[in-house]
């Protein structure tokens, strides 16, 4: 599984834009369609390294969402 954070179509990303409502998603790493898990304030670079469980089935992360 990969984990990565997006922006909403209406963000260019190339701007370095700073505290956005961003999408943190997964993937099979092998290829699929990605899946939204939480929403999170912050922009580029706001997730270099993922907080992931040591038998890498879970990641940490604070969002501002109800789940």
């Amino acid at each position: 599984m990969d984990a990565y954070e997006a922006f909403p179509k209406e963000i260019d990303p190339t701007t370095h834009p700073f505290y956005k409502k961003i999408y943190l998603r997964i993937m099979p790493a092998s290829g699929g369609v990605p899946r939204t898990i939480g929403y999170v304030y912050g922009g580029q670079g706001t997730m270099n390294v993922l907080s992931w469980s040591p038998d890498s089935k879970k990641i940490a992360f604070i969002s501002n969402t109800k789940y």
